[in-house]
């Protein structure tokens, strides 16, 4: 620690206590050996000014306490009520007999959002369970059904009914099937690898695969790329799996239409690659469009709804984004935004 302030000294022609006394920023050392504080600038103790006394063990007891991240370990930022005030503080080790506090009082702006954030993540979850158990519940009310009658009649029905009885569970199981497929892909890329990822090698691979079912709708495949390769910042396994997402939505959206075709383009802007995917397919109705990237929300019959979400989640943990234009009866227009590559990884 001294050898930090000696640095400290060098680097800004001030001693250590006079460049940490002009700071806004709570600063307080303590010493672990010693069981003392060795320094404690004043927007620190005006952060601590309701632990009275304010002596070592009281300031340890608050901002050290064993069920906290060990200071010695990576550092994580946490927040704790102090009084009336949310403290948000990190504990640093940089030596083993002492440690390093930061601190700042957390604004009203700050709670505000912390609060909004909580809000949206509940409302998400209350929606997505409701939509579970509705999902589940639909063809499980169904088997259900179909069993009673089934069972209630089995020595009264012809061969030809039983048959027809049995395909129904066959397809109700088959969506809780296809649902539970969806649920373990949503889960699927939890850990993510992030690399350069050169777009048209994994674009060209992703649509040979497609190759058959485009071919047999009919559909007029336009791919467009720039002269020079684009490569994004991606994990290839994600960035395949929301361009699969969005190109089968796309594939569905054109059934029945007249003239059917999908255009993909590459490009970049600016430290971005872009990928713009459009079809003249039937459009999104006005009513779904704030439902896009919900979990099990679709206006398609037989889809759980969890491709777009999907896709959010994994280009949010890529650090992209995505966004969707749509005009009922007229297509749709879907543009994926991803960090260039550095240029020494392409």
């Amino acid at each position: 620690m001294q050898e930090f302030f000696y640095k400290m000294k060098q680097a800004t022609g001030q001693s250590s206590q006079e460049w940490f006394n002009r700071i806004p920023l709570g600063v307080m050392v303590l010493d672990f050996k010693a069981e003392q504080i060795v320094f404690c600038n004043p927007a620190m103790e005006g952060i601590i000014a309701s632990i009275q006394p304010p002596t070592y063990p009281r300031i340890k007891e608050f901002f050290i306490r064993a069920d906290r991240p060990d200071p010695e370990n990576i550092p994580l930022r946490q927040t704790a009520t102090l009084g009336e005030k949310r403290i948000g503080f990190t504990v640093y080790s940089p030596s083993p007999d002492s440690w390093l506090l930061l601190a700042n009082e957390v604004s009203e702006k700050d709670r505000q959002e912390q609060i909004a954030a909580t809000t949206n993540m509940m409302s998400t979850i209350d929606y997505m369970f409701f939509s579970l158990a509705h999902e589940i519940g639909n063809p499980i009310n169904s088997i259900k059904m179909t069993l009673e009658v089934l069972i209630n009649n089995f020595k009264e029905y012809d061969t030809k009914t039983k048959l027809e009885y049995l395909g129904s569970l066959h397809s109700e199981f088959s969506r809780l099937e296809e649902l539970l497929r969806g649920i373990k892909s949503f889960n699927m890329f939890e850990h993510l690898t992030s690399r350069a990822t050169a777009i048209k090698p994994l674009l060209d691979n992703l649509l040979q695969l497609l190759k058959n079912e485009i071919e047999d709708q009919g559909i007029d495949l336009r791919v467009s790329y720039p002269e020079q390769p684009v490569s994004c910042q991606s994990d290839p396994r994600a960035l395949h799996q929301s361009l699969l997402n969005i190109i089968n939505n796309a594939i569905d959206a054109l059934a029945g239409r007249p003239g059917p075709f999908i255009a993909v383009e590459v490009g970049q802007n600016g430290r971005e690659a872009t990928i713009i995917i459009r079809d003249n397919g039937c459009g999104i109705p006005d009513d779904k469009k704030k439902e896009l990237f919900m979990p099990f929300s679709s206006n398609k019959p037989r889809h759980i709804g969890l491709g777009l979400t999907i896709v959010k989640k994994l280009l949010a943990q890529m650090n992209g984004t995505v966004e969707i234009e749509s005009w009922r009866q007229q297509g749709t227009e879907v543009l994926v935004r991803l960090p260039l590559a550095a240029a020494h990884e392409r």
